[in-house]
């Protein structure tokens, strides 16, 4: 029988507001400024050796409660019209300053709902990024897109097959009928099936499928048998996302009824049974949020040590810059993150002025570096290898980081991590906490860190 090592006591026990990680300074940290000349020198001096491509498509003609994306609300196909035009022009903004040397390994599009675009939209994308770009054409690419299969017809899997998508990642969240009404998503397995078949037989290499832990009116026995369902739909991947109710900064959320929301011990519940479940069908965890088969890249990765975590989650190309197209994407180039203008007026209004709409951002400092350092080999790889740091940093960890020690020593005492001579390392049970032992390092908490979500 496999072994979860999921302590509900431990998680009750640190269960407090903290970052996710997927970048360090996080984005709470960028500000507004003349980031595109910041960019243009972060890409004058990088040793660029690949790229990865963030497209945000922010359209949906229907909006989950639940959500906390940046999105349009809109059942009117032509306004993406616009949005492709402004997105081909910024990707010959990118491409002036980039050229074509650098293949591209990674394209995902995320949303919103990406698939809300029709195939002669997708099309005029995809030619245009192999105009603009050196799109990577071999097995190890990795063109992924984010599903709604409510508005997907599966026939339409062909057609993202052959414009080269060989991931894919569904929205489920939960197919209880109850919890899909109180958040507005109303989705069958019978049609999300039917979208897991259709990949399948168009050689789709690997489906994802989200799940939100926490939605309104979710109860152990729905949730059972949502686990059971997205089980026998035997995707490679699974996120489990823990659902956050911030309806001061979220306004779809309004409309979510926050005594539907289950307690801390509920919620407490929903995720262990979430773990044992996935463990127990062969799938492994993979770090925060992530489960998937022994068998997949992310796993191999994460034993040879070369996973990497940023803003699309856990990847294997750690070495690519990341290039965000659309509004309010995310790039990073060196020490350099910047993110464009949020909303469309404003970032049509950039493009149409032939500029890139970026509009924020910040620089790693040598101190932020280090600190990155330390979080990526945490949230990647469960551990710190004290020689390796002062190798590439030429710092003694136990030194550079005594402040923190007390504090690491305490997490010690309560099982979350093993230090030893020569490593930190975050112990089986730890690892559903990770986050918060990357809070120990972080630099920019001090001020509270109630703005972020907990970590159940």
């Amino acid at each position: 029988m496999a072994i979860s090592h999921f302590e509900p006591d431990l998680i009750r026990r640190y269960n407090v507001n903290g970052p996710r990680y997927t970048s360090y300074p996080t984005a709470d940290q960028f500000r507004e400024g003349d980031w595109i000349a910041a960019y243009d020198n972060a890409l004058a001096k990088a040793d660029i050796r690949a790229l990865s491509l963030y497209l945000h498509i922010p359209f949906c003609s229907k909006i989950c409660f639940y959500c906390a994306c940046n999105k349009i609300n809109t059942a009117n196909l032509k306004r993406a019209d616009s949005y492709v035009k402004r997105l081909k022009h910024e990707m010959t903004l990118h491409s002036q300053r980039i050229g074509r040397l650098h293949t591209v390994e990674q394209v995902h599009f995320g949303g919103g709902t990406p698939t809300f675009l029709s195939d002669v939209q997708l099309t005029t994308i995809f030619d245009a990024l192999r105009d603009y770009f050196n799109l990577a054409e071999d097995d190890d690419r990795d063109f992924s897109i984010e599903i709604d299969p409510r508005d997907l017809a599966p026939q339409r899997i062909d057609h993202l097959a052959a414009l080269g998508i060989n991931r894919i990642s569904i929205g489920v969240q939960d197919f209880d009928p109850a919890v899909q009404i109180a958040v507005n998503r109303i989705q069958s397995v019978a049609e999300t099936r039917a979208i897991v078949t259709a990949a399948r037989n168009n050689g789709i290499r690997s489906i994802n499928i989200d799940l939100i832990n926490g939605l309104p009116k979710q109860t152990l026995g729905g949730f059972t048998q949502t686990l059971s369902q997205v089980i026998e739909l035997s995707p490679d991947r699974l996120s489990l996302y823990s659902y956050a109710h911030l309806p001061q900064r979220f306004k779809t959320q309004r409309q979510i009824n926050a005594d539907d929301i289950p307690c801390a011990e509920t919620k407490l519940k929903l995720l262990g049974t979430a773990v044992e479940m996935l463990t127990e069908a062969g799938y492994e965890y993979v770090g925060m949020d992530h489960f998937a088969k022994s068998s997949d890249s992310l796993i191999r990765a994460r034993r040879l040590g070369t996973l990497h975590r940023n803003f699309q989650g856990y990847t294997t190309h750690a070495h690519c810059e990341l290039i965000g197209l659309g509004v309010s994407s995310i790039g990073q180039v060196g020490h350099t993150y910047v993110q464009n203008e949020k909303t469309l007026h404003d970032y049509y209004s950039a493009i149409d002025s032939d500029m890139l709409a970026i509009a924020r951002g910040t620089q790693v400092s040598d101190r932020d570096a280090i600190i990155k350092s330390v979080i990526q080999d945490l949230m990647c790889r469960s551990l710190v290898n004290f020689t390796e740091f002062r190798t590439r940093t030429g710092l003694i960890f136990e030194d550079y980081f005594r402040d923190r020690w007390p504090e690491l020593l305490k997490l010690q005492d309560d099982g979350l991590l093993r230090i030893e001579p020569d490593t930190l390392t975050v112990t089986k049970q730890g690892r559903y906490l990770v986050r918060i032992i990357c809070m120990i390092f972080d630099a920019y908490l001090r001020d509270g860190s109630e703005k972020f979500s907990k970590a159940i």
